[in-house]
Order: C-alpha cells, then sequence, then structure tokens
C-alpha cells in the first residue's frame, strides 16, 4: 500500500465553480497562503471556461474523527477562510454536474489538466495517456497530517476513470536544489511577513515518497518573486507515475 492510499479516506474532492465570485477569492486567498503563483488565478478561470485545467476543492472527509477541530485550527490561521463555501460548480471540463449547493470548508486545492499532445511528446510521454496534476496545496496549518497524500490518491484516481482515463500522471514541481542549496533557499524561503516557510520535506522528495519518479529536469523554467525586488529564476523537476 503507497502512503498516498493510506490517506485517500481522509479527503474529498468538490469542483471548484470558476464563475463564483466566492470560489474565485477563495482560490485567490489560498494562492496568497501558498505563496506562489498568485497572479494566474485569472488565467485558471479562463482556462475552465474552455473546458482545460478544472481545479477541485480538498475538503476532509467525514472518516477523520477530530474533523471540526482541524477545520478550526485552519480558520484560527486563516480568518479570510472562516465562511464556508457551497458546492454550486455546474460543470467539470465543460461536462454538466447536479451541484449539491451544500456547505463545505476547503483546506486546500489540486488542479488536473491535460496538455497538448505536442508538449507530452517533447517530454516522452503518451499524450493519449498521461494526466497532469498542478497546484497542489494544503492549509500550512494542517501538514503532516497526511492530506496532501490523500489529496493526490483522491485526483489520482479521478484522473483514472473516463473521461480521462490516464495510466500515467505527470506533475512538475520545484527542483531539490532549490530547496536545500543555501544560495536558493535563503532567497526563496523564510519566516518573515509575506515569506514561504521553508518545507520540513522537499517537494521532489515527498513526490518521490509518493511512487513518482523524476525524468526530466528544467533549468530557469520560470520566475518568482519572493520579495520586493529579487527575482529568482526557478528550476523545476518533471515527474510521473503509472498509475493504471
Amino acid at each position: 500500500m503507497t502512503m498516498a492510499s493510506k490517506h485517500a479516506s481522509k479527503i474529498e474532492l468538490i469542483p471548484w465553480d470558476h464563475t463564483s465570485p466566492e470560489h474565485v477569492q477563495r482560490m485567490y486567498d489560498q494562492r496568497v497562503a501558498c505563496g506562489w503563483r498568485v497572479n494566474e488565478v485569472p488565467s485558471w478561470v479562463e482556462s475552465a471556461k474552455k473546458g482545460g485545467k478544472i481545479f477541485y476543492w480538498a475538503l476532509l472527509s467525514d472518516a477523520v474523527p477530530n474533523r471540526q477541530d482541524l477545520i478550526e485550527k485552519h480558520i484560527e490561521k486563516y480568518p479570510e477562510e472562516a465562511t464556508p463555501l457551497r458546492d454550486t460548480a455546474a460543470e467539470v471540463r465543460l461536462v454538466p454536474r447536479q451541484p449539491t449547493n451544500a456547505e463545505f470548508t476547503p483546506i486546500g486545492h489540486v488542479a488536473v489538466d491535460i496538455h497538448d499532445p505536442e508538449e507530452d511528446e517533447k517530454l516522452g510521454l503518451p499524450p493519449a495517456e498521461t494526466v497532469w496534476v498542478h497546484q497542489l496545496y494544503i492549509s500550512r496549518a494542517l501538514h503532516g497530517g497526511g492530506f496532501g497524500s490523500g489529496t493526490m490518491s483522491q485526483i489520482e484516481t479521478l484522473a483514472t476513470q473516463s473521461p480521462m482515463n490516464a495510466k500515467i500522471v505527470a506533475l512538475d514541481t520545484i527542483s531539490k536544489k532549490m530547496q536545500t542549496v543555501p544560495a536558493y533557499r535563503d532567497v526563496l524561503y523564510g519566516e518573515g511577513k509575506g515569506q514561504i516557510a521553508l518545507p520540513s520535506v522537499t517537494n521532489e522528495d515527498w513526490y518521490t515518497g509518493l511512487g513518482y519518479n523524476a525524468f526530466k529536469r528544467e533549468h530557469n523554467a520560470f520566475t518568482s518573486e519572493p520579495k520586493d525586488g529579487v527575482s529568482v529564476s526557478i528550476d523545476i523537476v518533471y515527474m510521473k507515475k503509472t498509475v493504471a
């Protein structure tokens, strides 16, 4: 049994409603808390309108014994997220669904996407069999509880289902070097206001623990501004996992 599968029952996924101002604002708030790609939220709305990359909210399932205590811990750290959202997404990748209108409090989110075939081929991936996972975020108030692993397990299961039918799940993340070499680490991370806390485990090692394998690296993939007036070119690693 993989680490992810042991935690799968802790998480439920509900589609992000890109037409809801409340859902869009919450996505923005959570990206601010995450510290990465805050300014891309409007482009995600446009992508969802076209049936492209779609986000799912991660919420604690009823199987979590201290669920309400954990939600309160999350809200204590992020009081702007105190108001519950409602399940209102009427479609997912242009496929109609019946929303429940039930209230829920998301503790994070994750995205799933299908890339252009040419992009997959350049990376040596089979286009018809590859689904991408992006933008995983779990509340920093709840790290260490297996909720990130559970979210990945749930989104992997979703990716293998129709209409995506994935056999491979791929992702990219910041390289281990950027999180361990002081020259990069100390610029990107810190404990000050507006800074990103250094994770206890590097992203690359964490995904390796979930069964992903690195297969390509890219230098200077994009630029981040961790502090005002400071720009850093980010190296990333591409990783994949066979899921079917």
